[in-house]
């Protein structure tokens, strides 16, 4: 009972989230800030709003997609671009989470840079998911200690067990509705404009492409 163009998504993206957010132990009530709004990260934002996330923060920056998070149920939105400064974003954090930092950090943008930022995002004993960097070769300079004295801990996540497919399908046929998906699926291109769609999604001038067969 769930139309195509929404079940495509639950394979890759859908899932992981889900299952990094059950491994992140997300408990209702706790904040979450989510780096990145695009289709890992819209997704993020409903699967935190509907386990009952107190607080969810999303940090962007395209204004259409930091738009498209509040539809899915952000409480509150952080343009980088008009927040250049990596200080002022962790003071923009600490101010939306009357000083506390958050409970679960999730980094969907698929950059490490900003991994070291995003630690600092965490308040006492919180959970940095890290979903998004893919790509070998790529590394960053950490303080240990900023792990160490708050308690906090890393969570990789890439693959899922058999079991979250079947939950994120349950997940789609209970919220199909209550979320505006619509907006994650609404760019569609043919599979002979397949190299335009890979342009436009490298450019992030949509938030997922998707390919229609026949």
């Amino acid at each position: 009972g769930i139309p195509d163009d929404l079940v495509a998504g639950a394979n890759c993206a859908l899932a992981q989230v889900w299952y990094g957010l059950k491994r992140a132990d997300l408990r209702p009530g706790e904040t979450v800030v989510i780096q990145g709004a695009g289709g890992l990260g819209i997704y993020a934002v409903a699967v935190a709003r509907a386990w009952d996330a107190g607080r969810v923060i999303v940090l962007d920056g395209l204004a259409d997609r930091l738009e498209l998070a509040r539809q899915f149920g952000a409480d509150h939105t952080v343009n980088i671009s008009e927040l250049p400064d990596v200080a002022a974003r962790v003071r923009a954090i600490e101010e939306l989470t009357d000083g506390k930092g958050a409970d679960v950090v999730v980094e969907v943008v698929g950059s490490a840079g900003v991994i070291p930022e995003g630690l600092r995002f965490l308040g006492q004993f919180g959970r940095y998911l890290e979903i998004g960097t893919i790509t070998y070769g790529e590394a960053v300079n950490l303080e240990p200690a900023r792990l160490v004295v708050a308690n906090k801990s890393v969570i990789g996540v890439s693959l899922y067990e058999p079991f979250v497919l079947k939950d994120v399908l349950g997940f789609l046929a209970r919220h199909g509705k209550s979320f505006p998906f619509e907006g994650i699926f609404s760019t569609k291109f043919e599979l002979t404009q397949i190299q335009t769609a890979f342009e436009k999604a490298r450019k992030r001038e949509v938030v997922r492409a998707s390919i229609v067969m026949g």
